[in-house]
């Protein structure tokens, strides 16, 4: 299965949409730890990569990588606070690493994830098990190197996604340790960080595209 310029471009779009659909449900987790401006801001930086890709001269753009890379710089500049350069980067470097691609198939995506993880971790030096987007992120990486090889791209997606879902929702039993909510100590527990329920919201939405 091959994902084409346009349908990457529709992908991104449903990210935006599936973004602003919850942006209550972001607005309240990170209410309970954090600022309650995550919801806000993320939709503010999608809203805005869709109204660019939506814009009339972007029609013709079917580099795959400079989609993510003209996404990214969205985010960079729109998004407040850590996750501005947390997922801005992580597009720009996942962009980087795809360009000249008018298509991509599931090596690719294991690309686009992977280089996405290794620039958050770097800029946000978090791991598994910190409370953080990363556990969400990084089991989604490791089941879907695990499983592309002997899978179709749809197969290996689900697999990746339950365990994407599964490291999401351990966070909601972790005491934070980076960010603005480490500083709550043993009261951060008992609440899903917002930045892995929005990690896997993207994920999520990438899934549901592709089985159009």
């Amino acid at each position: 299965m091959e994902i084409d310029a346009l349908k990457f471009k529709d992908i991104l779009i449903n990210i935006a949409d599936t973004i602003e659909k919850n942006v209550d449900y972001l607005t309240e987790l990170d209410a309970e730890i954090g600022d309650g401006d995550h919801g806000v801001n993320m939709n503010k930086g999608f809203k805005k990569i869709k109204a660019l890709l939506l814009e009339k001269e972007n029609n013709q753009i079917n580099d795959i990588g400079e989609m993510l890379i003209m996404a990214g710089k969205v985010l960079l500049n729109e998004i407040g606070g850590a996750m501005g350069p947390l997922y801005g980067g992580g597009m720009v470097k996942a962009g980087m690493a795809l360009k000249n691609k008018t298509s991509i198939n599931k090596d690719d995506i294991l690309t686009l994830f992977s280089n996405m993880l290794e620039s958050i971790k770097s800029l946000g030096g978090a791991k598994v098990g910190d409370k953080t987007m990363v556990d969400t992120l990084e089991p989604f990486v490791n089941t879907y190197k695990l499983e592309v090889a002997n899978n179709d791209l749809v197969t290996t997606f689900k697999k990746a996604l339950d365990s994407a879902k599964t490291g999401m929702l351990s966070t909601k039993d972790i005491i934070s340790k980076v960010g603005r909510s480490s500083r709550l100590l043993e009261r951060s527990k008992g609440h899903i960080d917002v930045g892995a329920a929005s990690s896997y919201l993207i994920l999520e939405a990438f899934y549901n595209s592709i089985l159009k």
